[in-house]
């Protein structure tokens, strides 16, 4: 996808977004390990594209988009007003950067 972005946008920044994290992986291994599987594998695809010469490309990591107190969200999964301002207090610097 990142490809397929970059021809029909040669010089737009592409941003990755890792996951955040589960509050049912606390208590569940398997989803622990899907999410550490998604953000290693997006860091990993990161790296070769990279490598490959993809330029103007980011990455933002998913560890403290919802913060660590379990209140970031209304299911454990979708972030509620609270985590939504945490992901946004997390992305918008990245942005802001990216983007001057």
């Amino acid at each position: 996808m990142v490809k397929a972005i970059r021809a029909a946008h040669p010089v737009a920044p592409i941003i990755l977004v890792q996951t955040g994290p589960r509050e049912s992986g606390n208590f569940d291994s398997v989803i622990n390990q899907v999410v550490r599987l998604k953000n290693k594998n997006t860091r990993i695809e990161f790296e070769k594209l990279k490598k490959e010469g993809v330029g103007n490309l980011y990455l933002i990591r998913g560890d403290e988009l919802l913060g660590r107190d379990h209140e970031g969200t209304t299911d454990g999964v979708h972030p509620n007003d609270l985590g939504f301002d945490r992901m946004l207090q997390v992305i918008k610097p990245e942005m802001v950067k990216i983007l001057q």
